[in-house]
């Protein structure tokens, strides 16, 4: 079945929409609008549905004229075919429909043959039309694209061979800087604009092309002198964009003069001189010539020797020190590579390098010198040479490899070394080009332990806006930065707030490209850490600087990185005794699973395997005793996805826990889970975020064996069933407890009286409901409950103390009549929670709640919480200072029978008059408080007063609430008891055992009415 067309009809009269749908719904989708204003927000927000528009010329709102006007502006909406109709007669609304950029015009009434021919037609030749341009021509200018411009390049010059040509190429400077700070949309307007200014510039012979996002080319004929004055039009014409932005293009010109050249050819050489002319802003243009000539040539010396002088080692590995300035020890080198050509001698870095960084061979380079600097720190190692850091170039290149993690912890297992010892160097302007990406990767880097360097600091123009996001340990201080700034008294300010700032980023600074005394006085002064340049030494072959190593004393550098040198140190790993649960890990790359391994080999029994063939070989034998498989999915011979369907396709294996870890591939995430796996981690792994995340994938997976009743041992049959006794069931659950509890910190049932039932039909918490007070025996009103989890199955909430942040999975569980909740809980580590929650400003929020929940809801006052929290501590430290806490406990008489006529709000509010009155009356210091002890009890606690004198006080405050008058004017009578009791008594005596003590007067006043303050001993 063909696909319907959607089209749009625009016209204030409903009976004409409704007679041009029925003759169309057949063969197109309808799409209506009553007016002009309408008709434009539905082409918005439909353009690439739309196939074309029937628009009625008179409409109120905003006519026929005014949605014309509106589409030609839009580059997106002009391109969608209008089919004009009008009851208005002669030619000029035609005339005018049609200057407007209308595609056709029908007269009203309406002939159905007509209307549906000249629609099929007019989208028929908008499709045509757009084939061909998409073909042609670039989508975004118009402009011929690059490969229809070369072939009509070639074309043109064929059958032109006695004409003389100019080729220009034209660039567009810092054109992502206006994407950035304008957006997409007025970028692709300033390209729009450029194209027309050139595409008007070269009529005559009108071939103009667009090859990349700010790339544009033109044919010209030839011109035997070039001028600034020439292009000025061009560039008045370009500048006069609005935007608030000087727009500056540099452009290149190649004279066509040997047609041999092949064309694409014959545009590099133009681009090669428009770069050439980069960043220059009182020239226009620069002239392919013979130093360009000469410069490409060698470029293709370049680039067809590399591959062979890779092989052939002519890429040599040199040493620059880096010193403690302080120390004037060694503390670390650079690795530099250097070319050493058989028959060129030496090349310059600056003549490779960036080819290399353009054609991707700098990937190749990378690895070669890592690789390189590995074995050297080996050897140096085995020789009892003292321990050096030495940095390594990681390119822009690098980044972008999925593997680079993988490369670089392979060669720090294959040569048993530090991670510390290879520090990685990304240069400021690496950072600039895409900061997210650079963020994540280089991230996990330091999360592994690398030392990150951003190399060549000084050099862009954003450096101090990033540096505080920034994932680095060391900055490098660029030379010209060192060597320009020390020189000027008004740079040394600037330098030494750079230095400052990284300080108190906490980053150590190495100052390159040192080379006088001077300098060295200066970057001693503004507290720099380390130098690196002439001064101390330059760059050295292999040999001379391991007599370096040996004739001096060496210090380790001081970053930030965590180091985490766990993963690579040890040779073997410790062997612990059979656990009886057994970890399957999958992965070709050995340092991943010896992280894992390192991990979980005090709670699994580790099995490892380098591919899915070999996993499910060993599985199929297995599968009984394998609790979890971690699972790689780039692997040879059988790949992760391969495993993990065959592993949720065989009923053996299906109700394995499978955990995939993998490079954070947003595509390959969705497709593992949508596979089933039970969870998803990216590499690098972080210890402790991996062990929490594992826990919790087994913990759910037993669960759902114990509720299938499959799978655990002793776990054959349903927990629970109409048919199963009730004392079966219980011990059931007991078991179901034992089983999860390797899984968890704690494993515990909750009484259900002591769980609260949600009020009325609520489903779930309030605000608060992720926090509660930890270890507690008063259950926070929020907590969960049987009635929600019967309805929900099972919920999570986040408990909070002192200790630290818990996460508690509660799950209902049959037991006795009532059922009970069975809580799982995992103390979060802190690396977990720093990396999944602000965990300052959580606190600060609990810490501004607590004392929320310490207040009794009715009256104000403290509540039972505030004692528990408290009284042990203002016990103990009167105890160390030798002075006094008097404790009272007051009961008001008969508060039930008084409350029942009365109704409960007004016996809350004869609580809260006698609160009040309470805690204005009592509290003379600090520290001293009014709590709600039990429904009709307080407890009124005071500091530093003597027995006397707090007894007096009780019985003086509570003859105030004798007579209280409610809001409505009722007076009641209350009458309140008193037990006294104070540390001056009883001295050693803890706060339970005096609020004892304070319960017994209490009762006894209670009974003696003429002593309502009750007695002191």
């Amino acid at each position: 079945m063909m696909l319907k067309h959607t089209i749009l009809i625009a016209d204030d009269q409903v009976i004409n929409r409704r007679i041009l749908g029925n003759l169309l719904q057949n063969n197109y989708n309808i799409l209506e609008a009553e007016n002009g204003e309408v008709a434009l927000k539905c082409l918005h927000e439909h353009a690439d549905l739309i196939s074309a528009v029937l628009l009625d010329i008179v409409m109120p709102v905003m006519n026929g004229y005014e949605v014309l006007e509106a589409m030609r502006e839009d580059p997106v909406l002009s391109k969608i075919p209008v089919i004009v109709s009008s009851q208005m007669e002669g030619d000029a609304a035609e005339l005018h429909a049609l200057s407007l950029g209308a595609h056709d015009f029908i007269a009203k009434p309406y002939k159905a043959d007509i209307i549906r021919h000249r629609l099929g037609n007019t989208i028929r030749l908008r499709e045509t039309a757009a084939m061909i341009n998409k073909v042609e021509r670039d989508e975004l200018t118009g402009l011929y694209n690059k490969q229809f411009f070369l072939h009509k390049l070639a074309e043109h010059l064929n059958t032109n061979p006695n004409e003389r040509y100019d080729l220009l190429c034209i660039g567009v400077e810092r054109f992502k800087l206006v994407n950035d700070t304008y957006g997409t949309q007025k970028g692709d307007q300033l390209l729009c604009h450029i194209a027309d200014v050139l595409r008007e510039a070269g009529r005559s012979l009108n071939i103009c092309g667009r090859f990349s996002s700010d790339i544009f080319y033109l044919l010209m004929p030839h011109k035997s002198v070039y001028t600034n004055e020439m292009f000025q039009p061009w560039i008045d014409k370009i500048k006069a964009f609005p935007i608030d932005m000087d727009i500056k293009v540099h452009c290149g010109i190649y004279e066509i003069h040997n047609r041999a050249v092949p064309v694409n050819a014959m545009c590099d050489r133009a681009q090669l001189a428009a770069e050439k002319n980069r960043g220059k802003y009182d020239v226009y243009f620069s002239c392919y010539d013979d130093a360009i000539r000469q410069k490409l040539l060698e470029e293709q010396f370049i680039t067809s020797s590399m591959q062979s002088a890779l092989e052939q080692k002519q890429f040599q590995v040199y040493y620059q020190p880096k010193y403690d300035l302080n120390t004037e020890t060694v503390a670390g080198a650079e690795a530099l590579v250097r070319w050493i050509h058989p028959e060129q001698g030496i090349l310059s870095p600056g003549s490779f390098i960036p080819l290399f960084e353009k054609n991707g061979f700098i990937t190749h380079l990378d690895n070669y010198v890592w690789e390189t600097v590995c074995q050297d720190i080996r050897s140096w190692m085995d020789r009892g040479l003292p321990p050096v850091s030495v940095s390594v170039n990681v390119s822009r290149a690098d980044i972008y490899n999925p593997k680079l993690i993988d490369i670089l912890l392979n060669l720090v297992a294959k040569y048993q070394i530090s991670i510390r010892c290879l520090h990685l160097e990304i240069t400021e302007s690496a950072y600039t080009d895409n900061p997210e990406q650079i963020i994540t990767v280089v991230s996990k880097l330091r999360d592994l332990g690398f030392v990150v360097e951003m190399d060549d600091f000084g050099n862009g123009y954003s450096s101090l806006n990033m540096l505080a996001e920034m994932p680095v340990d060391v900055l490098k201080l660029d030379i010209r930065f060192i060597q320009n700034q020390t020189l000027k008294t008004s740079g040394k300010g600037i330098l030494s707030f750079v230095i400052s700032l990284a300080k108190w980023l906490n980053l150590a600074v190495v100052a390159e490209g040192v080379e006088t005394a001077e300098q060295i006085a200066t970057l001693r002064f503004m507290d720099c850490n380390y130098v690196q340049g002439f001064y101390y030494a330059r760059p050295m072959p292999k040999q001379h600087f391991e007599h370096l190593l040996e004739s001096s004393r060496v210090t380790e550098m001081v970053c930030t990185s965590t180091m985490a040198d766990q993963y690579v140190q040890e040779p073997s790993r410790k062997k612990h005794p059979k656990l009886g649960r057994e970890m399957l890990i999958v992965d070709d790359i050995e340092i991943n699973r010896a992280v894992l391994a390192g991990t979980f080999d005090d709670e699994y029994d580790i099995v490892e395997r380098a591919d899915g063939k070999e996993a499910w070989e060993y599985l199929e034998n297995h599968y009984q005793q394998v609790d979890i498989v971690m699972l790689d999915l780039l692997m040879p011979v059988m790949d992760g996805f391969h495993l993990l369907k065959k592993i949720r396709s065989d009923s053996r294996t299906k109700n394995l826990a499978v955990i995939i870890t993998s490079q954070g591939d947003t595509e390959s995430e969705r497709r593992a889970l949508r596979m089933q796996a039970d969870d998803f981690i990216s590499k690098p792994y972080t210890p402790d975020i991996i062990r929490h995340r594992v826990r919790n994938v087994v913990a759910s997976c037993h669960l759902r064996r114990l509720e299938k009743g499959s799978g655990m041992p002793g776990m054959q049959q349903k927990i629970s069933g109409p048919e199963i006794p009730q004392a079966e069931q219980d011990a059931r659950t007991e078991d179901a407890v034992e089983a999860l509890r390797p899984y968890f910190d704690i494993v515990r049932l909750v009484d259900p009286k002591r769980t609260l039932v949600y009020e009325g039909d609520a489903d779930r918490c309030d605000m608060h409901s992720c926090f509660s007070v930890w270890g507690k025996n008063a259950r926070c009103n929020n907590c969960t409950s049987l009635k929600a989890l019967e309805q929900q199955g099972r919920m999570s909430k986040l408990e909070y103390s002192e200790n630290g942040l818990y996460f508690v999975t509660s799950q209902y569980m049959p037991r006795g009549d009532a059922g009970t909740v069975l809580e799982m809980v995992s103390k979060l580590d802190e690396d977990y929670v720093d990396n999944i929650i602000d965990k300052d400003l959580l606190y600060l929020k609990l810490d501004a709640m607590n004392p929320l929940l310490e207040r009794d809801e009715v009256t104000g006052v403290y509540n039972c919480l505030h004692v528990d929290r408290n009284l042990d501590r203002y016990i103990a430290n009167a105890q160390k200072r030798d002075s006094n806490i008097g404790i009272a406990l007051i009961g008001v008489e008969n508060f039930q029978h008084s409350k029942e006529p009365l109704g409960h709000f007004p016996g809350d509010e004869v609580l809260k008059h006698i609160a009040n009155i309470l805690e204005s009356n009592i509290a003379v210091s600090r520290g001293d408080f009014v709590a709600r002890y039990r429904e009709d009890q307080f407890l009124i606690v005071c500091r530093n007063m003597e027995p006397k004198d707090f007894a007096k006080r009780i019985s003086a405050v509570t003859r105030l609430v004798q007579h209280t008058v409610l809001s409505d004017g009722t007076q009641v009578t209350v009458r309140l008891s008193t037990g006294c009791v104070s540390m001056l008594e009883y001295a050693n005596c803890t706060a339970q055992e005096l609020l004892e003590i304070a319960e017994k007067r209490l009762l006894e006043a209670q009974k003696d009415c003429s002593s309502p303050a009750g007695v002191f001993d």
